[in-house]
C-alpha cells in the first residue's frame, strides 16, 4: 500500500515520538513482540516520490527502518470496554458453531493466519462481524464478502479483475477474501504497533479517520460500536474456541 509522504511522516513522527515509552511499557506487561518493518522511497516513471512499506520496485532507497511490536494473541488485553456486546458475542459464536460456511473455510482462515501472522482467533472475529460469515455480502459502502474487503483496497494487493470478472465479483470467492482482508488487518496491527484496537478501527473506517482523530479511535458511533463488536467477539473466541 502506498503511502502519501504527509501521512507517512506524521505516522513515524508520532511512532518515534511514542517508541521508548510503549516499548518499556510492554516489556512491563510481559507482551511478546515480533515482527520487522521498514520505509522506502523511491520515484515512479512519472517523476513523483512515493513513500511505501510494502515490498517497493527494485533499486527503492531505505529510509528508515524499525522493530515494530505485534501483540501476541495469548496475552492480549481489551483496551476498551466490551461488557455491552458480551451476550451478542456469545449468541455470534454459538451461531458460528452451525455455519456451513464458516465450517467449509476454516482451513482458509488458519492458513491467512500463518502466512500473516494474525490471531487465528481476530480473523475469525472479524468475518463473523463484518458478514455473518456471507461471501455474498456487500455493504452499503460497497465492500464485499467474508470480511468486507473494498475493491480499491483488493486491487493495493494485487488483485485485478479480469475478463468476465471484477474485482468485486472475484472478492466473493472466500479464500481470495479472507487472504486479502487478513493481509490488510496485518498491515494495519503493524501500522499502530499492535494496537487491535486501532487497527479495527481504521479497518472500519479507514487510516485517514484514525490519524485525523490523534491516532485514537475516532468519534464515529459506528466505528466504536464496531471495535467493541470485534473485540467482544475476539474475547469470546479466545476462552470458547471453536
Amino acid at each position: 500500500m502506498l503511502l502519501s509522504s504527509f501521512y507517512l511522516l506524521a505516522q513515524l513522527t508520532q511512532f518515534a515520538a511514542k517508541r521508548l515509552l510503549k516499548g518499556a511499557l510492554i516489556a512491563g506487561l510481559g507482551w511478546a513482540l515480533t515482527g520487522q518493518a521498514a520505509v522506502w522511497t523511491y520515484v515512479d516513471a512519472q517523476g513523483v516520490t512515493h513513500f511505501t512499506n510494502t515490498e517497493p520496485p527494485k533499486g527503492a532507497t531505505v529510509v528508515i527502518g524499525f522493530d515494530v511490536p505485534v501483540v501476541q494473541p495469548e496475552a492480549f488485553k481489551a483496551a476498551i470496554d466490551t461488557s455491552a456486546h458480551e451476550a451478542q458475542a456469545h449468541r455470534t459464536v454459538a451461531v458460528l458453531q452451525v455455519n456451513t460456511i464458516y465450517k467449509q473455510v476454516h482451513a482458509n482462515l488458519s492458513d491467512a493466519s500463518s502466512a500473516y501472522g494474525v490471531d487465528l482467533n481476530l480473523i475469525k472475529a472479524v468475518a463473523a462481524s463484518e458478514s455473518a460469515f456471507n461471501p455474498n455480502a456487500v455493504s452499503r459502502k460497497g465492500a464485499v464478502g467474508l470480511m468486507q474487503v473494498m475493491p480499491a483496497t483488493a486491487r493495493q494487493y494485487g488483485v485485478m479483475a479480469e475478463p468476465g470478472s471484477t474485482v468485486a465479483r472475484k472478492l466473493t470467492n472466500p479464500e481470495l477474501n479472507i487472504h486479502t482482508g487478513t493481509k490488510y488487518l496485518s498491515y494495519l496491527l503493524r501500522l499502530y504497533g499492535g494496537q487491535v484496537d486501532l487497527a479495527l478501527a481504521a479497518y472500519n473506517a479507514g487510516e485517514g479517520a484514525v490519524l485525523k482523530a490523534g491516532n485514537q479511535i475516532p468519534d464515529y458511533k459506528e466505528t466504536q460500536d464496531y471495535v467493541r463488536k470485534v473485540l467482544a467477539v475476539y474475547k469470546v473466541l479466545q476462552t470458547r474456541p471453536v
